[in-house]
């Protein structure tokens, strides 16, 4: 990537960084008396054009996916360069086809679920799965929707439909990032990775699953050798915390698995995941040529719709701003 074809696509990114909500737009949010409250607040911001295409406005994912759909096309349309927007739209790709498997696979009608957002135009997709000719999608696509199909005949496991998904799409986000050269995208796939893959030491611990099951879920290409994360299998909370305290996360490791010491919780965890992948998109803000901003800002836009799902939810459910609050992620502004 030469560094120069960003001149003009950092520039618009600047400018659209500014229109992201801030903190105080947040704590209004927040505040809020119910969700009526928090569309009209919306209304005044870049989200108003999102709202005004839904009638209901407690139908919150509608306005939140109209949103995330304006910002990939926008950004699509600004940079030279696909895998830069690949890199976040990729994992709705591999959703989609989890939705089409276990359509197929079960019988059931799970079209509400479809988030048309991916790399690949969705009617191609579902088209090309529909009829089982593949030529027209990534051969990285067709190769796990086989072998999905495959292993359900061999062993009739739903479960192992997320397994195989979830392992291709991080092998094939990973090889994207390491195509690019660019040192943020490598580290924050290898990053979410560990994360990733300590969430799943955590979740099967509380399964009681044996190691061979923990062994065929944990993704490759992270900072942490899968040895060392199988060894920690057997460990204590304590124990795992010291065992990676050398790692590239180490700080969120601590700071996630002390809370979920605490809590119980994986989304105590997790909230210590975004945090740290925001604290490290936000290196590029100095960055004047170059695709780290139009990344950033994909990432920013990502956090910032998953902030306000929180808050939305929170309100249909009479939760207290200060539980709220204690949930809320870090942004990029």
């Amino acid at each position: 990537m030469d560094r120069m074809d960003f001149t003009q696509s950092v520039v618009r990114i600047k400018v659209m960084e500014k229109r992201l909500l801030d903190n105080i737009t947040i704590d209004k949010l927040v505040d809020a008396n119910d969700i009526e409250e928090v569309i009209k607040i919306l209304e005044t911001t870049e989200y108003a054009s999102s709202i005004s295409k839904v009638k209901d406005s407690k139908n919150y994912e509608e306005i939140l996916y109209n949103e995330l759909n304006r910002v990939y096309e926008l950004v699509r349309e600004i940079t030279p360069y696909k895998a830069i927007s690949d890199l976040m739209a990729l994992k709705y790709d591999y959703h989609n086809i989890k939705v089409m498997l276990k359509e197929r696979l079960k019988g059931e009608d799970l079209s509400s679920l479809y988030i048309p957002i991916g790399t690949t135009d969705f009617n191609i997709f579902k088209n090309s799965f529909e009829t089982s000719d593949f030529r027209d999608i990534d051969v990285r696509f067709s190769s796990v929707i086989q072998e999905v199909l495959s292993d359900f005949e061999k062993n009739s496991d739903p479960q192992r439909i997320d397994i195989l998904v979830d392992k291709a799409y991080f092998n094939h986000m990973y090889d994207i990032a390491k195509d690019t050269g660019i040192e943020l995208f490598i580290n924050y796939v290898k990053d979410l990775i560990d994360f990733t893959n300590i969430i799943a030491v955590l979740r099967l611990k509380k399964q009681n699953k044996g190691l061979p099951f923990v062994e065929e879920v944990l993704l490759p290409n992270g900072n942490i050798e899968l040895d060392q994360i199988l060894v920690s299998y057997a460990d204590s909370i304590d124990a795992i915390i010291n065992r990676f305290r050398t790692s590239n996360i180490t700080k969120a490791l601590k700071a996630g698995l002390d809370l979920y010491n605490s809590t119980g919780r994986i989304s105590a965890f997790e909230k210590s995941m975004d945090d740290h992948l925001m604290e490290l998109i936000k290196e590029s803000k100095s960055v004047v040529f170059g695709p780290e901003p139009i990344f950033a800002y994909l990432v920013a836009k990502e956090m910032e719709i998953k902030v306000l799902r929180i808050i939305m939810v929170s309100k249909l459910n009479n939760i207290s701003p200060q539980a709220i609050r204690e949930r809320l992620r870090e942004l990029y502004v």
